[in-house]
């Protein structure tokens, strides 16, 4: 029987850990003979500099505690893979999954933790800024039955972002406060990257799981019965070695994702983006044509309505469709497209419009009730045209 794992006292740059308490707790469960405790999964994309420093210090805070390490790389160009695979010939406990047509850190994660074979799973970043020192601590809490998850957090006491950028803390301070408001979720930290959960939570959600963006923590949170969590705080480090991987698709698809887990029974997060875009678009065309006409601008509805499509095209480019965003001289064959659909958007809100004014009593409600009609037949109309022709999702 492999031995239980010992209690892990904080030592140094180690918080104390919060335990939030939602929903019911679990067991300790019985150790099945060979298995790991714990899976530690490591996605990886350009981080050969790093992985080396981070298996050795894993190697040392795990060395009392049976594990295996999992390094999902995304193919990268620096060969992070090859330096995974060189690990692994001299530490039989580290597997390497050499990913070639995908890409992205939720799935990465969960390609990992597909193969793991521990009692509890854990997640941390290649870039050595996730402090490993608390690790044990997170899987003891998870293994002995204490949280069905433990996160490590910048937030709760012993906790601190260190040398963050104002404008990074400020949008790890939105994100975190979205999640809190649209998921109903109480962890300090919801944007953290690193956390460990028990084998039980997930196979319990795993199926619900959507494996996109970049905060896979907030799949395991939201989905299923509220799970018991526990938080330990630890000192977010500096990177050394690479680029920071947060970016404005990043952001985007972080927002997707809350969309999709808040209103995802009812209506796709795409579906959701694109329309709030579309309503951004109708008022920036309202607000141009009405400013235009003031002064006297013979084409303001002409001018308005261009802008509101170049506009509508460039935030559902960034946002709406980030994972399949255009670059370079693919934009100017995206604006085209764009524009052609929403040629023929006009085209059918128009038509709607009119044939249900001609049905319907003149009054100015039945008026307004044909104009929102026509806006919204055209409106799911242009989306499915701009997710197989423009953006191509559809053949994806």
């Amino acid at each position: 029987m492999a031995p239980n794992p010992p209690t892990a006292a904080p030592t140094a740059g180690q918080g104390t850990s919060r335990k939030v308490r939602s929903g019911s707790g679990r067991r300790a469960q019985d150790r099945v003979p060979g298995r790991p405790v714990v899976s530690v999964v490591i996605p990886t994309f350009n981080e050969a500099s790093n992985l080396p420093v981070l298996v050795r210090r894993l190697e040392n805070v795990l060395n009392k505690i049976p594990y295996e390490l999992i390094v999902v790389d995304d193919n990268s160009p620096d060969e992070t893979w090859k330096v995974g695979q060189e690990l692994a010939e001299e530490n039989r406990h580290i597997k390497v999954i050499r990913r070639m047509d995908t890409r992205g850190l939720s799935s990465a994660v969960m390609a990992g933790f597909a193969i793991g074979q521990g009692e509890t799973l854990a997640v941390l970043d290649a870039d050595l800024q996730h402090d490993e020192r608390i690790l044990p601590e997170l899987i003891n809490l998870v293994s002995q039955g204490d949280a069905d998850m433990a996160v490590g957090s910048r937030e709760v006491d012993g906790g601190s972002y260190g040398n963050f950028a104002p404008h990074r803390r400020f949008i790890s301070w939105g994100g975190a406060q979205l999640a809190r408001t649209m998921l109903g979720v109480s962890v300090a930290d919801p944007m953290s990257g690193f956390f460990v959960l028990s084998r039980e939570r997930y196979e319990s959600v795993v199926a619900s799981v959507n494996p996109r963006g970049f905060k896979i923590l907030l799949e395991f949170l939201a989905n299923g019965p509220k799970p018991q969590v526990a938080e330990v705080g630890y000192t977010f480090r500096d990177r050394i070695h690479g680029t920071t991987k947060l970016t404005s698709s990043v952001a985007a698809s972080y927002l997707l994702a809350l969309m999709e887990l808040s209103f995802g029974r009812f209506v796709t997060a795409t579906f959701s983006a694109y329309a709030l875009v579309g309503i951004l678009g109708l008022m920036i065309r309202l607000s141009i044509e009405a400013a235009g006409t003031a002064i006297g601008v013979s084409a303001a509805a002409i001018i308005a309505l261009e802008v509101s499509i170049i506009s509508n095209y460039g935030f559902n480019n960034v946002f709406t469709f980030a994972p399949y965003r255009h670059r370079g001289p693919s934009v100017i064959s995206g604006l085209i497209k764009f524009h052609l659909v929403a040629g023929y958007g006009l085209i059918v809100a128009n038509g709607v419009q009119s044939y249900l004014a001609q049905r319907t009593p003149d009054t100015l409600l039945w008026d307004l009730l044909s104009l929102i009609g026509g806006v919204l037949i055209a409106t799911v109309g242009n989306y499915l045209l701009n997710c197989s022709i423009t953006w191509k999702v559809l053949r994806s």
